[in-house]
């Protein structure tokens, strides 16, 4: 089958290193792109995804060989007829991972390479857990989650920025809480399921775009609704009424313009929620937005402090609801 939709460009304005660790073909009609850069740690799962975007390349595509080389052991083969790839690490050391784009006759169209390294799990994290464990009050937190995030996620997050600089920590705690908030609501293999159905609605078509639009997706729960708000070119920023039911009507006309976006938004759209290094950026991108149309004056530092923490909770209700207009 050809390159699936979702695989056929990357969102606009943004390069294949903005959506994790990523290796570009000569001519640049093809790229690899790793949803965790490197170290990997061992036993956690990684995604790989390949991207062609060169129409004459995309229409020859007809499946992917897989092969990745680990310290230990002998390679690993594998075919797909999509180009994504789920691979767990089992030695630390080095992983060399391969990519064959093959025509219908298993002829060889193109040939991605990667290096990356596997690390074992943060011993830090892995300490400061067990002690909580064996400590009566608050627990450090969801261990699964906290995993997640400070072992394949940890690079993206400190290294989210305003587009407006300012003194403080207090924006990257924020978007950090949001990122943990966002990896509650779904156990990982729940947002692999999300994050499908979202895809089958552009591939496919069987699901319907706007209703898979309005719910959170991927590792910051975010809706590509109120993400379609901060992307240029595609929805304009709406505040909607305080009153529900007539929300909820501004909210279905708003899903139908949505729906209504030229295919390739859409597929941006889907390609930022995906990969965890976009998410996480636009997660930051959304609380800075959301932060500047209700308190403009105000730093995130206090934000999260001032005010016994009301306007922080505004601004997280608002990045699962709204956004709402505000009373004066």
């Amino acid at each position: 089958m050809p390159a699936r939709k979702t695989e056929s460009r990357i969102p606009e304005n943004l390069q294949p290193s903005d959506l994790g660790e990523a290796t570009v073909a000569s001519g640049g009609k093809c790229a690899l792109v790793s949803f965790v850069t490197s170290p990997l740690i061992i036993n956690r799962e990684n995604v790989y995804v390949v991207f062609i975007t060169d129409g004459g390349l995309a229409t020859q595509a007809a499946s992917y060989e897989w092969t990745v080389a680990e310290s230990t052991g002998p390679p690993k083969f594998e075919a797909s007829a999509v180009g994504e790839f789920f691979y767990t690490p089992r030695s630390l050391g080095s992983l060399g991972i391969a990519v064959r784009i093959l025509d219908a006759g298993a002829t060889e169209q193109a040939k991605l390479t990667m290096t990356q390294e596997v690390a074992p799990t943060n011993a830090a994290l892995e300490a400061l857990m067990s002690e909580a464990t064996e400590k009566p009050g608050p627990s450090a937190g969801d261990p699964e989650i906290l995993r997640e995030l400070i072992n394949q996620h940890n690079l993206y997050y400190q290294n989210v920025t305003l587009q407006t600089p300012e003194a403080g920590d207090g924006f990257k705690r924020f978007v950090f809480s949001m990122i943990y908030d966002g990896a509650s609501q779904r156990s990982l293999e729940e947002r692999k399921q999300h994050m499908d159905q979202l895809a089958l609605s552009l591939n496919e078509g069987t699901v319907d775009f706007g209703t898979i639009g309005s719910q959170a997706a991927g590792v910051s729960g975010i809706r590509p609704l109120l993400l379609s708000m901060i992307v240029p070119d595609m929805l304009a920023w709406t505040f909607l009424p305080q009153d529900a039911n007539h929300r909820a009507l501004a909210v279905a006309q708003l899903l139908q313009s949505l729906t209504a976006l030229d295919e390739n938004k859409r597929i941006d759209l889907c390609n930022i929620v995906r990969f965890p290094k976009s998410n996480i950026t636009f997660c930051g991108r959304i609380l800075e937005t959301l932060r500047n149309n209700y308190f403009n004056t105000t730093s995130f530092d206090d934000v999260l402090t001032g005010m016994s923490g009301v306007r922080a909770q505004w601004i997280t209700d608002q990045y699962h609801q709204g956004p709402i207009t505000r009373s004066s």
